[in-house]
């Protein structure tokens, strides 16, 4: 294994060989800290007693383990297979979930000779305060942080396990220091709103954050809304004029959204606001100017409404100067866990209960395809956490339209292998289900199950838990 000169010296290696293993693990074992292992593929090999602290689960325990195994709904964002990819140290600032609480997580990756492949990943997890987290930074960025910029805590929470959102998310906080407009895309109830927002949060920027759907308001009055206007413009104006949302967002932003659905005669003054940070009131001949950053999104097709002479084109690359897609919930399976932990906790703590999701309906949550995305999720929640009698949240308490589109795909996966029907995926699914059915009922515990396969003693638990088979004989 490649180790660093810096850390280690030919006189200090010599030293370490010489002491005690029983000093060694004395050192680890006793670190307050908590400290994890993970070979190169994800997998851990050593975890010290301080991980009791946090999962309430003994060291030996968590021996084989995969990382996702381990982490999965508890910490967010998941770094473990971005310092593997990378091959370098890793510094992330991490929240563990059921505890609420922010912590600091070191990755240092142990290379192999040639440095081709990661051998080890060595982790450190501490658990701080922003005090500590302040004094980190160089004196000019602690000054920034204090105003309110990039380095600030966000009142807007992501909550994600998903890489590629994390990605995302990491990226819109870099533009989010910049004037740049930002268009979101993507389908409905993704969040589209909530990333605007958390755009908004992390630009320092001291003025509001000013939400408009642009299909929930007439077209005769969505100008009035967004421009403002003076004394007696129009017929039934008021007598004492209006500010408009744009003015409101000064120093501030302006979130539209549906942006694809204004109206054609109000595009080019928009394009101005973009342009050249001015306006003019409804019934004015006065130009006013504004310090305003413009975030849209939208769910349609934005180059099939130009292409149709539906949307100007000038303003389309105006207002695409950055464009990202927000991932639909399917696409990101990983957050539904977290997701529905977290509007549990907000919806308990609202409703003043202490309910909890059973196996079995976080299995049925995780297997559903959410169309509506995140804010059918957190509808759901609220539902169930209103509804349900006694603090346990079972499955048959879904809603319906759930209830029976999961029952299909159950319905699909028991069917015999010999019936050819379905997609390629569909039918590698049932024949992995068929297998582990089958072999599990000739080796029925855990540990022999893998060996039967082949498999870790970890992926066995969860295709023993994916397929249901904890009650076979």
């Amino acid at each position: 294994m490649k180790q660093n000169p810096h850390v280690h010296s030919e006189k200090h290696l010599k030293y370490l060989e010489n002491l005690p293993k029983k000093t060694l693990l004395d050192i680890l074992e006793n670190c307050y800290n908590e400290i994890f292992v993970n070979d190169g593929e994800g997998s851990v090999v050593y975890v010290n007693p301080a991980c009791v602290r946090h999962y309430g689960i003994k060291p030996e325990d968590f021996i084989g383990m995969k990382n996702q195994d381990v982490f999965q709904g508890k910490w967010t964002p998941m770094v473990l297979d971005y310092a593997i990819k990378e091959k370098r140290t890793i510094f992330a600032k991490q929240r563990f979930i059921p505890a609420d609480e922010e912590l600091v997580t070191i990755l240092t990756p142990v290379l192999s000779e040639d440095k081709s492949k990661v051998e080890l990943i060595i982790g450190a997890v501490q658990e701080r305060t922003i005090d500590h987290w302040d004094v980190s930074y160089k004196e000019d960025d602690l000054k920034r942080s204090r105003k309110g910029s990039r380095f600030k805590s966000s009142r807007v929470p992501i909550i994600s396990h998903s890489f590629n959102y994390w990605e995302i998310i990491t990226e819109l906080r870099q533009v989010a220091q910049s004037t740049i407009p930002v268009l979101l895309l993507g389908e409905s109830g993704t969040g589209k709103t909530h990333v605007a927002e958390y755009i908004h949060e992390n630009s320092g920027r001291e003025g509001l954050f000013i939400s408009l759907n642009c299909t929930a308001i007439s077209e005769t009055l969505l100008e009035s809304e967004l421009f403002g206007y003076v004394a007696h413009a129009f017929t039934g104006a008021s007598s004492k004029g209006k500010i408009g949302l744009i003015e409101m967002a000064n120093n501030g932003t302006l979130f539209l959204d549906e942006i694809g659905d204004i109206p054609l005669h109000l595009q080019a003054k928009l394009l101005d606001v973009l342009e050249n940070q001015r306006f003019i009131p409804v019934g004015s001949n006065k130009m006013e100017y504004v310090n305003i950053r413009i975030i849209t999104a939208t769910n349609k097709d934005m180059k099939k409404l130009v292409s149709e002479g539906k949307f100007r084109e000038d303003l389309y690359w105006r207002i695409s100067t950055f464009h990202t897609v927000i991932p639909p919930l399917r696409e990101r399976k990983n957050d539904i866990l977290p997701m529905a932990k977290y509007y549990l906790k907000m919806y308990n703590e609202k409703y003043k209960k202490t309910k909890k999701f059973t196996s079995e309906t976080v299995e049925a949550m995780m297997t559903y395809d959410w169309p509506g995305n995140v804010r059918q999720l957190k509808n759901v929640v609220e539902r169930l956490v209103v509804t349900t009698i006694g603090n346990s949240i079972e499955v048959q308490k879904l809603p319906e339209e759930m209830r029976i589109k999961i029952e299909k795909e159950k319905d699909l996966d028991m069917l015999e292998i010999d019936e050819r029907t379905g997609s390629f995926d569909e039918l590698v699914e049932r024949y992995k289900r068929k297998l582990v059915e089958e072999s599990y009922k000739e080796n029925n515990s855990v540990r022999e199950l893998a060996q039967a396969l082949e498999i870790t003693p970890s992926k066995a638990h969860r295709l023993i838990k994916r397929y249901g088979l904890d009650g076979v004989e």
